[in-house]
Order: structure tokens, then C-alpha cells, then sequence
């Protein structure tokens, strides 16, 4: 059953992340509008869980797992800085992904970065502001939605 877009709810949704060292669950809550029976679309992208970016819609299970059914066409990007990042080192990056037409989020205590950027700006635009970001705030990135569990490119993002 599809839903009319002006007939959407919004709601946080509850994802399987991953589990702890211990075999427990790990959860990640994310906004998402409903579009269907179980199926969502995302609104905002993973800063724990890996396979979707915002713009996605996806089937969630009761248990958290999910299936990607539409993409989006969005890149998720994220960054682990060991500090948390100055305001002044949070905007300069955000004016970098501003002409990208991209997003910058993180949570309050700033312990990740997650950026959101169209599949049309590419994969070394995004890749290129994020290095030089990092060149004066040195931290470990990824790119959380284009790789399968081996490490190779999933068919929808064309390879960089």
C-alpha cells in the first residue's frame, strides 16, 4: 500500500546498527515519513548504520533490520574526529559542502560528522572537501552507503 505524499506521517524509526562485544543490540534512531506498510523514507543519514542514506526508502522489520527498496541518490559521508570539533572548524566545514549541495550534521557532543551529499556531486568533490577538512583536523572518514559487506561498490552508486 503506497501513501499519498499528503498523507504522510513523520516519526523516528529504530534501526539495527550492530551489536555490542557482548552480542547485544546496537540501535540507531532516525526521522523517516511513512510511505508505506513498514516502509519508510529517511530523512536524515546514519551516523551508525551502514547501507542507506537520507532520501532512502527502505522496509524496516521489528527487529531493526532493514531493506533498501528506492534509493535516494544521496552519498553519506561520515567523519570520527578523536576531539570534538571547534565551531569554527563545524562551519568550515559546512561552507565547503555548501556548494556541493551538501549536509552537515552530528550529534550534540559532536563525537561523529555526517554529511549528506548527492550522488550527482560526486565521489571526489565529496572526497576532496572532506581531505582538506582533514588536513587541519586529522580523523578517520568514510563513505557509510556505496560498499556491500566485502568492500565492493553497490550497483546503484556508479564507482568513483
Amino acid at each position: 500500500m503506497k501513501i499519498d505524499a499528503d498523507e504522510r506521517s513523520f516519526t523516528h524509526i529504530r534501526l539495527l546498527a550492530g551489536h555490542t562485544p557482548e552480542g547485544g543490540p546496537v540501535y540507531e534512531g532516525l526521522p523517516a515519513a511513512t510511505t508505506g506498510q513498514d516502509e519508510y523514507e529517511v530523512l536524515g543519514s546514519p551516523g551508525l548504520t551502514y547501507g542507506f542514506a537520507a532520501g532512502d526508502r527502505i522496509r524496516l522489520a521489528t527487529d531493526g533490520t532493514f531493506e533498501v527498496l528506492e534509493r535516494g541518490g544521496n552519498l553519506c559521508a561520515r567523519l570520527y574526529p578523536a576531539e570534538p570539533p571547534s565551531d569554527e572548524a563545524v562551519n568550515q566545514l559546512i561552507s565547503s559542502f555548501e556548494p556541493l549541495n551538501g549536509h552537515v550534521e552530528m550529534p550534540r557532543d559532536r563525537r561523529f560528522i555526517v554529511i549528506t551529499a548527492p550522488l550527482t556531486t560526486g565521489f571526489h568533490p565529496v572526497a576532496n572537501a572532506v581531505d582538506t577538512w582533514i588536513a587541519n583536523h586529522p580523523c578517520p572518514w568514510e563513505f557509510a552507503n556505496v560498499y556491500d559487506d566485502d568492500g565492493n561498490f553497490l550497483s546503484w552508486c556508479t564507482t568513483p
